[in-house]
Formats: structure tokens, sequence, C-alpha cells
């Protein structure tokens, strides 16, 4: 058995990543943290927390490096919200998932990592149980993207000839929603110190042949809150009532 399933624990460790300057929504995190951008009358970051705690997760880790002193300063320690907190401080930029690789000692096997601007409902116990269940090395949490052409789109063969015309037509594609779950030998993969992106690890992991598997979110709302457009879009979503459960 890998997993309580009536109360909800399953041997992971939970990191939260927020070490970064969030640059694509300049000015507001010009003396603000892009995590404690409120959203719906509370900050990004509280809104994760508190969905993670709706699963059972208590302990909580989470990596801070610019303008760290604003997230310890508002979450503290965690027990305000319920939850157990402690820090990861990256002395220098280190990517998206580097600073994982400056602690050493970690309670658990495996490890659910979640980028800090993402605000979604995703169902973390369905990914837990698929990535266990299928014995993954890795399972990355998969959202639907269309991606629109603003042009018609034409089916043309080497001489020329047309075969089909499609008027500004959309595209359906699976994208990584920033949410990892993954064991020990893919950590291990982690360069030492330096940074490191989620997307680098994923390629490493594949590169070398281990089981990496999609968990489609099939129900509820994903955003990554990395530009103006997808703050204002989770903003409205937040007034006309949706909210996390």
């Amino acid at each position: 058995m890998y997993w309580n399933t009536e109360v909800g624990h399953w041997p992971v460790n939970v990191i939260i990543m927020a070490g970064g300057k969030g640059t694509r929504l300049k000015p507001l995190t010009d003396n603000t943290h892009k995590s404690l951008i409120p959203v719906g009358g509370k900050p990004i970051i509280r809104h994760l927390i508190d969905h993670l705690a709706g699963f059972g997760f208590r302990e909580i880790h989470i990596s801070v490096g610019h303008l760290a002193e604003q997230m310890i300063g508002y979450l503290g320690d965690g027990s305000d919200l319920g939850v157990s907190i402690r820090y990861i401080q990256e002395r220098i930029p280190m990517g998206s998932i580097g600073a994982m690789s400056l602690k050493h000692r970690w309670p658990h096997e495996h490890f659910l990592v979640i980028n800090g601007d993402v605000y979604s409902n995703f169902d973390i116990g369905h990914l837990c149980t698929e990535y266990f269940s299928q014995k993954a090395d890795m399972a990355i949490l998969a959202v639907p993207n269309t991606v629109k052409v603003p042009y018609g789109v034409l089916e043309m063969t080497s001489s020329g000839h047309i075969s089909s015309f499609t008027e500004k037509p959309g595209y359906e594609f699976m994208v990584n929603a920033g949410v990892y779950i993954f064991n020990k030998r893919t950590l291990n993969m982690l360069p030492k110190g330096i940074a490191y992106e989620g997307w680098q690890l994923v390629q490493s992991v594949l590169h070398a042949g281990w089981r990496v598997v999609g968990v489609p979110q099939t129900t509820g709302y994903w955003i990554d809150i990395g530009s103006m457009e997808t703050l204002r879009k989770a903003q409205e979503m937040s007034q006309i009532g949706i909210t996390q459960a």
C-alpha cells in the first residue's frame, strides 16, 4: 500500500517553488512578491496552501529568493494556516526547480512540486494515485490549451496543390501545468547548486528512458498566473464565485 486514502496521506514531500521575480507581472511585482498578489481577496500562495491542506498535506516546503522576507513575513511557520512550513532559501536564482538541490535530507522518497503561481483546484489525490499506480518515475499534470491561428491555414503539397483550407483554426494541445510528482532517483538527476528548470528535468528523465506519465486534469480549472492577462482571468473567475475547493 503506497498511501492511506481514508485520511488523504501520501508519502510525498510537498514543495512550492516561489523564488522567481515575476518579471512578466511588472510593475505589480516591483515591490510585491508574485505569489502574494491577491486573487479573490487572498494571495495566490494562500489559495494553493489551503488547497493542499484540503487534501491532507500539512507539511510544506517553500523555495524563496526574490522578496523572500515578504513571503516569510506573511506565512511564518504556517501555524496560523493549520500547516507546517519550512523554507528553502535561494541565495542566487535557481530556476523553476533547481532550489530542490539545496536541501539534502527529505523525510519521504517522493516529491510533489508545484509552481507558486498556479491557481487551480486540480485533483491532487487523482494525480498521486495515478503516479503510484502506474509506478512512474515522474508524473506531470497536463491541461488542455488551444492555440488560435489568426489566419487561414492551407494544406499544400510540394507542387503547390492546395488540398484544404481552414479559416482561423484552433489546435488543442496538452501542456505542462507546472505540477510534478517524482521519485528520489529523478530528484538525483538535478545538478547541484545551479539554476535548473522543470522542463529540463522532464527532458533528462525522458532521455534516460525512465517512465514519465501525463495525468490530464479533467475537471475544475487551472491558471498559470504569469502574465497580466492570466491574472485578470483569475480575478474575473473569483468575482463570479469560482473559488478553490
